[in-house]
């Protein structure tokens, strides 16, 4: 192994503080009344085989199918989350472990289903990680611009980021793990034909995923440094 590569929300960083108090500030500003937590957890991390992003399925959930206009609400919400990176936060050892990789060599590579890239941007550089990736690429940088329309097509899409990562980093498939929190991080990695790490944090928190068949399953990625210093991603 000489590189890895990574998704980024709910692996290497949390957002769930700030979604939650972003979709609750936009229901505020179109008057609809906020949600609960649990109504949030259900609706971002419970539906993960339904077709749609987990703040606009929760948007969704809260204003009602008849609502005309939720293409305005999630425009306010995308403003909103644009400019709370404050409320974001690393997950436990996102640091270390990205730094003991830059140590030994490995070439990283952050590949996330976001869409805006300035905004990742903004938060690598804001969280002290910037440096320490080799490439970062979103579905923008992918030229891709409307909203995913199959399960069929999220994994094509996962594909496809994760393969032009390693193409920027300049490794092979065979030379490279995929770490992810979810079931399309999973299957694309195997697609690819990479060794697949499944983190239990995010998506894989809230969701068993261990029938897609991950090559390595960790609770934290402190425990995914433990082994990256044992030897079992040698480089």
């Amino acid at each position: 192994m000489k590189g890895a590569v990574f998704d980024w929300d709910g692996t290497l960083v949390d957002i769930d503080e700030r979604e939650f108090y972003c979709i609750n500030q936009t229901l505020r500003a179109h008057n609809v009344s906020p949600i609960t937590h649990d109504f949030f957890i259900h609706n971002y991390y419970r539906r993960p085989f339904e077709v749609g992003t987990g703040p606009r399925m929760v948007l969704e959930a809260a204003v009602g199918e008849k609502e005309a206009d939720l293409d305005g609400f999630y425009e306010t919400y995308r403003k909103l989350f644009a400019g709370t990176i404050n409320k974001a936060r690393l997950q436990d050892g996102a640091t270390q472990l990205l730094t003991l990789l830059k140590e030994k060599d490995y070439r990283v590579g952050i590949a996330t289903m976001r869409y805006t890239r300035s905004v990742v941007d903004m938060e690598l550089e804001a969280f002290g990680v910037d440096s320490l990736a080799n490439v970062l690429l979103t579905r923008e940088d992918l030229g891709f611009k409307r909203a995913l329309g199959s399960l069929e097509e999220t994994v094509e899409q996962r594909v496809q980021l994760v393969s032009t990562a390693l193409e920027k980093i300049g490794l092979g498939p065979e030379e490279s793990f995929l770490v992810g929190d979810s079931w399309w991080d999973i299957r694309a990695g195997k697609r690819v034909g990479m060794k697949t790490v499944l983190i239990l944090t995010g998506f894989s928190f809230h969701n068993d995923f261990s029938a897609e068949g991950p090559d390595v399953t960790v609770k934290s990625l402190r425990e995914l440094e433990a082994k990256v210093r044992n030897g079992e991603f040698s480089a």
